[in-house]
């Protein structure tokens, strides 16, 4: 064998496949979504852009980056070997399956909608076997979100031509997909600041944790299934600043004031912070559809997009057995996402009257942010380790 391994440096663990199909199907889809809002007219196909936007920046940017981190940090975690080969292959090929048919072939979008389930089914099959035979049963929480997503996956294809029923299922769908980085953000960032800085962060409650999630999924629930008025009703502005609060705390608590010399880790904790302020957005959008279409990209561009290209690049050097440090141009694209964000959420808002300008250029910075990354991870993410291990 002359030492070569029998499978791919791509396919060898699962995160390598996934960060690099997210941050390429990243620039494409933006750069796509730029595009006709640069030139409406050149929109061809019968899916409506703002649907296939949404839909795609959900399910086509955020799941493989779940798929990835899920199925390599399970394989850790159970210490059974992880997707790889020919069963990774087919799980990221369900995946490219579904974003070729939705983006040249809408007409054949019951297929699209059939090769996402099953991506979604088969990440699930993989994740849950290894779960369940270590019966690591708090591990199994990450299922049911799975499941809540495929729902909302499937709910959105058949509301294609509701533009607000399908509005709110995919405002829920980024409200699960938050669900995970509460869960796996509780786990991380208080572990990495601690190894990095050498500090003693003592964890909290476990009911803390449990609330934290629960309030959180719980949100995303209701913006699916309750009807507007029910919504937009007091007790609603109440639990979105609750759970704010509650994720201030949590945040405080893992002490990320004390980690500004080191990007790897401000970035999660800046990217997080987007949920909090997310939250108390929302509280005080009250009844404002556009208000709270904002808020919403304050999480999907600053909580998603900004913990995604973190922990991508984090998680890139540490299974790649690279020193966990990253050049001053990463550095600079994890602050550029974050004013992606800020202008995306917040300019909207303050100059109504250049809301398409503030959409484009955020999307520009999003395009350049993900850009850099694949500048510095492609190579990375396609080449055996460094230190000759396998994975």
């Amino acid at each position: 064998m002359n030492g070569r391994p029998a499978v791919a440096p791509l396919w060898q663990l699962a995160f390598r496949a996934g960060f690099l199909a997210a941050a390429l199907f990243g620039v494409l889809a933006m750069g796509r979504w730029l595009s006709w809002m640069l030139w409406p007219q050149t929109w061809s196909g019968s899916i409506p852009p703002s649907w296939w936007h949404a839909h795609e920046m959900i399910f086509g940017f955020a799941m493989p980056v779940v798929a990835g981190f899920l199925l390599t940090a399970v394989a850790t975690w159970t210490n059974l070997p992880g997707t790889r080969g020919r069963r990774l292959q087919l799980l990221f090929g369900l995946w490219l399956a579904a974003r070729l048919l939705l983006w040249l072939a809408p007409q054949w979008r019951l297929l699209a909608w059939l090769a996402e389930m099953l991506f979604m089914l088969l990440l699930g099959l993989e994740l849950g076997q290894r779960v369940w035979a270590r019966r690591q049963w708090r591990n199994m929480l990450f299922l049911p979100v799975l499941l809540i997503l495929m729902l909302l996956a499937s709910a959105s294809y058949l509301a294609i031509g509701d533009a607000l029923a399908s509005t709110r299922l995919h405002y829920s769908a980024v409200w699960m997909i938050t669900t995970f980085i509460v869960i796996i953000g509780g786990r991380v960032i208080p572990l990495f600041t601690s190894n990095r800085l050498g500090l003693k962060i003592e964890p909290l409650p476990v009911w803390l944790d449990w609330l934290a999630i629960g309030s959180v999924m719980a949100i995303g629930l209701v913006t699916a299934l309750a009807p507007p008025a029910q919504s937009t009703g007091p007790w609603f502005p109440a639990l979105c600043l609750a759970t704010s609060a509650l994720h201030c705390y949590r945040l405080g608590h893992w002490q990320g004031w004390k980690t500004l010399q080191f990007p790897l880790l401000w970035s999660m904790h800046l990217s997080y912070l987007c949920i909090p302020l997310a939250l108390l957005g929302l509280a005080l959008a009250g009844d404002n559809p556009a208000a709270g279409k904002n808020v919403v990209h304050l999480l999907a561009t600053g909580a998603i997009g900004g913990m995604i290209l973190a922990m991508m690049s984090r998680v890139s050097l540490g299974h790649t057995g690279r020193p966990l440090e990253v050049p001053g141009y990463l550095a600079l694209a994890f602050a550029l996402i974050m004013l992606a964000a800020v202008i995306r959420s917040v300019l909207p808002l303050a100059a109504p009257g250049m809301t398409l300008l503030w959409w484009q250029v955020s999307a520009l910075l999003w395009i350049v942010v993900f850009i850099i990354f694949l500048y510095r991870y492609l190579p990375i993410l396609t080449r055996p380790r460094a230190d000759g291990k396998p994975g």
